[in-house]
């Protein structure tokens, strides 16, 4: 069994109207979607997370990617992994789009494993085991006005949902905090809040705000500050007890060494269509787990692909806590035949789907994407 042909399709959708997350405000959601084929017929599903410039993903595995993957063994999951990080590693290719770009092969490479074993992947992955995932719902984007916000928090509690998160640092502090106050007078202590500054803050207002709004009872800050600002994350440790979040922006567990045994957060949020996939997270896992760091899957706005993703990884993973579910409309959150399980009391149940639990619409995806690349061992390579 040999792979035959890497398949990856670039997306780019505009919103109906724009997102201000933070200190970020989007127009349009992009993400590449990547079917791997073997010569026998297998296929497998994933997703390179690139929210901007989707067609470098597509030009990563193309041009250097591809050359090392067709022709390999499908089952060698780990060894294609250190095959393509080993070929970026002495060149500094250790971040952002090289990985973003292993992700999606990886990720199909777990899936079409998972679908021959006829197992789900949360079962595949052989970790705990745990089907039934604590989530939250994510997010409360920046509104124009204090009440359009809450009101967007209440629709997530009518859903299901037992844990809501809040965007900050798009506005003044004086926002942030009525938004944070008026659900916390709504509900009460019955619901859990986390807040994402999406790394906008500068540290002393990272500083002020984590101190205005200890009395809310938050359950994670995440990423307050820049991701390489250690000197924030430590300045925020020493003002207030808040439990901090963050991982969606490092890449492997080298880089992140000096945030975890530094013990800088609490919570580790690494995205499989990120860091390399489901091997890049299990990588991670272990990485934070002689710290003590709680493991709560990240996804953002992806689509289904990689949302599935993090949700089987959550389920598989020791010392987890509550997953991402991404809530918020997308363009392209339902660009396959499946969808994301219910919400029941803040929980979510995965099933016995084999895989991922998703199936391709490849003629929806070959009239909406912006380009398409297919590579096969016919494929002319530049790569070296």
């Amino acid at each position: 069994m040999k792979i035959s042909e890497i398949k990856c399709w670039a997306l780019s959708q505009e919103l109906s109207s724009a997102w201000q997350i933070s200190g970020q405000i989007w127009s349009r959601i992009n993400t590449v979607i990547v079917r791997i084929t073997t010569d026998d017929g297998q296929i497998g599903i994933g997703e390179t997370n690139l929210r901007t410039a989707p067609r470098a993903g597509l030009a990563i595995i193309r041009d250097h990617l591809a050359k090392h993957v067709v022709g390999a063994d499908p089952r060698d999951i780990e060894g294609i992994w250190w095959n393509m990080f080993m070929r970026g590693r002495p060149r500094g290719h250790t971040r952002g789009f090289y990985l973003k770009a292993m992700s999606g092969i990886d990720m199909a490479l777990w899936d079409m494993n998972a679908c021959m074993e006829k197992q789900p992947l949360w079962r595949a992955l052989k970790g705990v085991g745990k089907p039934k995932v604590p989530v939250y719902a994510s997010a409360v984007r920046v509104f124009n006005t204090v009440e359009e916000a809450i009101e967007k928090g209440k629709e997530f509690v009518d859903s299901g949902h037992r844990t809501v998160k809040v965007m900050v640092a798009g506005r003044e502090l004086s926002y942030d905090l009525a938004v944070l106050r008026g659900l916390r007078k709504h509900f009460g202590d019955d619901i859990d809040l986390c807040v994402d500054a999406n790394s906008s803050f500068e540290t002393s207002a990272a500083v002020r705000f984590a101190v205005s709004a200890a009395d809310i009872n938050l359950l994670f800050f995440e990423e307050p500050v820049a991701p390489d600002n250690l000197r924030g994350y430590r300045r925020i440790r020493e003002a207030t007890p808040m439990a901090l979040a963050a991982g969606q922006s490092e890449f492997t567990p080298f880089s992140v060494q000096p945030v975890l045994s530094e013990g800088l957060i609490d919570f580790f949020q690494p995205n499989a269509g990120r860091v390399g996939g489901p091997t890049g997270v299990r990588y991670m896992q272990h990485a934070a787990l002689p710290h003590g760091i709680l493991f709560s899957a990240h996804v953002g706005a992806s689509s289904v692909v990689n949302g599935m993703a993090a949700l089987h990884l959550a389920a598989a993973a020791p010392e987890r806590a509550v997953a991402e579910y991404w809530e918020d409309e997308s363009p392209l959150i339902n660009i396959v035949k499946g969808v994301y399980p219910k919400v029941i009391d803040g929980h979510i149940h995965l099933g016995e789907e084999p895989g991922l639990g998703v199936t391709l619409d490849e003629d929806m995806l070959d009239r909406i994407a912006i380009e398409t690349v297919i590579i096969d061992k016919n494929t002319p390579s530049i790569a070296q």
